[in-house]
């Protein structure tokens, strides 16, 4: 089992309820803060200390506020957190139900587990930590269910390719010809709207910077 725990929400309600989940577990020492920077100082300091935290648990929606923040959110947390430990084991807790955007989690991010917040959470939530503790990942039941190759998507070096050109403020009546001089097919205005069309319907957007966004967020171009 775990033996030192660092909780990352910032709903004060949330964050004791899942900090008497973790007590429950008999887990020695836990910690919660409200900010991302200030879980990323938590982090650093006790990583200095030759005593790091075995396991984050953190929301990925904050909340600004007038407190100035270098880290938004709760990806930007866990991408420094792991930069500094690598080894720290990682769980998302959060109300977000896509199933695509979830499994792209574990993919990109290399978290250890999901718990979806709801009626059951409190029981999920023990049953993730008992089941990383052991060497295993978690997903939340309900969003486990849905997740089949029909509702997920694995993006193509041609996808990577269509979409970094947008992030690099190409327009989009302009990529075929550049997709034809690296010659890279399809290259045609027709096959690259269907590509991107199905991209943001698998993800759940609706605009192409919602997806140029989604794939910077996650490290992926």
């Amino acid at each position: 089992m775990f033996e030192k725990v660092l909780i990352a929400e910032d709903h004060q309600t949330n964050s004791r309820a899942v900090a008497k989940t973790i007590q429950d577990l008999d887990i020695p020492v836990f910690d919660y803060v409200y900010y991302c920077d200030d879980a990323y100082t938590r982090i650093k300091k006790e990583f200095s200390s030759g005593k790091p935290y075995d396991l984050l648990i953190t929301d990925i929606s904050f909340i600004e506020d007038h407190r100035p923040q270098r880290l938004k959110n709760g990806i930007d947390l866990i991408k420094a957190a792991r930069e500094l430990h690598p080894a720290l084991k990682v769980i998302i807790f959060s109300v977000e139900g896509r199933p695509s955007l979830i499994k792209s989690y574990f993919a990109a991010l290399q978290i250890n587990g999901f718990v979806q917040k709801g009626r059951l959470d409190a029981i999920e939530l023990e049953q993730a930590v008992r089941v990383i503790a052991k060497g295993q990942n978690f997903i939340s039941p309900r969003i486990r269910e849905q997740i089949s190759p029909s509702n997920s998507h694995q993006f193509t070096n041609y996808d990577l390719t269509v979409i970094s050109l947008l992030a690099a403020g190409m327009q989009l009546k302009e990529i075929p010809a550049k997709l034809s001089e690296l010659k890279i097919t399809p290259n045609g205005m027709s096959s690259m709207e269907k590509r991107l069309n199905h991209m943001k319907t698998v993800l759940d957007f609706k605009k192409n910077e919602q997806l140029i966004a989604f794939c910077k967020d996650m490290g992926i171009i």
